[in-house]
């Protein structure tokens, strides 16, 4: 029976253990290699899409929608002879950064088993099965298998919850991901809102010690550097659950945020997401560190080029930093907006913007150029 499905498609080999023709068993190596042949084309397809100059917010939403289809065909297979009951009471969830639907080529899959009383033993076999196929195909899996209660009770650690906060169906039962979304998604938008906020803040200061408080860097990091990809979740994760907000458009339409702010926000994932990309398509090892020498490729792939003004490395560089500081400004926008009424003033001065005389101003403690030009000689040594 494997044999016969060797050369079939994922969806092929899928169709048939759902069907009944053959079982889970007998044909998981047909499936994981099914599997395999899925992802190398679908990969190798997104890959190209890049390279032809396909926008961040694009390949991001495409590679989302290829692991959906992954994970979903793995599910139903997965579930194959399993009790009916048990499988009423199961959900499969997308978390985090995965959950908001932000797969970049080496993003982590972030997977919750989410399961109801009675669907407790059908959740662990279902992610039994389907785990060790995704490991065996090389992804990097963050997965947990939780009730509403397990939710909630390690909902107190901080990046739990942001992971939750971030919850996404993909397959399943629809009753019982309704169940997650009535029981734990209020629990984490409302629960202990200003020790939340503390932990972000000061997750947000350790990121700094470690990564550096400012974005001149050298070869900044562009995930968790300043002005960074985490420095746009943090202020929307801050300002949901202060405003008590689905979303960033639910953020909109309470008015907290301006169109203007919308735009800013969406504007600037999409210009870190093609960076970074690019950054993962074209390195041996998932990197989000903008070296020397990914700086000279970036710059080829944006089409700098060498003029009387610098090199095509020093006029990326110089658009980096400005695109950083423009993240940086709205960030520390959002979390004012959450934090002015919560936290002591020595909070929100330190992290707001202070206008000073001839052309300088403070933020976060540390003096700017209002122009917002980086030094020419600070983007390479």
């Amino acid at each position: 029976m494997t044999g016969h499905y060797q050369n079939e498609t994922l969806e092929d080999i899928t169709t048939a253990i759902i069907s009944g023709g053959a079982d889970f068993d007998s044909l998981r190596d047909s499936l994981l290699k099914g599997s395999s042949d899925y992802l190398a084309e679908q990969l190798d397809r997104v890959r190209q899409m890049n390279d032809q100059g396909a926008g961040g917010r694009e390949i991001v939403t495409e590679l989302t929608g290829v692991f959906d289809e992954l994970v979903q065909k793995l599910y139903l297979a997965a579930s194959d002879g399993l009790d009916p009951k048990g499988l009423e009471g199961c959900a499969l969830i997308a978390l985090g950064g995965y959950g908001r639907g932000e797969m970049s080529p080496r993003s982590d899959l972030d997977l919750m088993f989410f399961y109801l009383p009675h669907g407790a033993d059908t959740a662990k076999t279902i992610s039994d099965r389907m785990l060790y196929l995704l490991w065996d195909l090389n992804l990097d899996i963050g997965y947990s298998v939780r009730s509403s209660d397990s939710c909630i009770d390690e909902a107190k650690d901080s990046t739990v919850r942001t992971s939750l906060l971030d919850s996404r169906f993909l397959v399943g039962s629809q009753e019982t991901y309704q169940h997650f979304q009535a029981v734990v998604t209020p629990h984490v938008l409302n629960h202990d809102t200003q020790n939340f906020i503390k932990a972000k803040l000061e997750e947000r200061e350790e990121r700094k010690r470690k990564y550096g408080s400012s974005v001149y860097l050298l070869e900044p990091n562009l995930k968790e550097g300043e002005g960074g990809l985490r420095e746009l979740q943090d202020a929307l994760w801050i300002t949901r659950v202060k405003f008590k907000a689905a979303n960033l458009r639910d953020l909109l339409i309470k008015g907290i945020l301006s169109e203007e702010d919308l735009q800013e926000y969406q504007s600037a994932q999409e210009y870190l997401w093609k960076i970074r990309n690019y950054l993962h398509f074209n390195s041996q090892r998932k990197t989000d560190q903008l070296s020397f020498e990914l700086q000279e490729q970036l710059a080829q792939f944006f089409g700098f080029k060498k003029t009387s003004t610098g090199s095509a490395v020093e006029q990326f560089m110089q658009d980096y930093y400005a695109q950083a500081i423009k993240i940086e400004h709205l960030a520390s926008k959002m979390i004012l907006s959450a934090t002015r009424r919560n936290q002591p003033s020595s909070v929100f001065t330190f992290l707001g913007r202070r206008n000073l005389e001839d052309g300088f101003y403070i933020i976060r403690g540390e003096l700017r150029i209002k122009d917002d030009k980086p030094d020419r000689g600070s983007s390479r040594s």
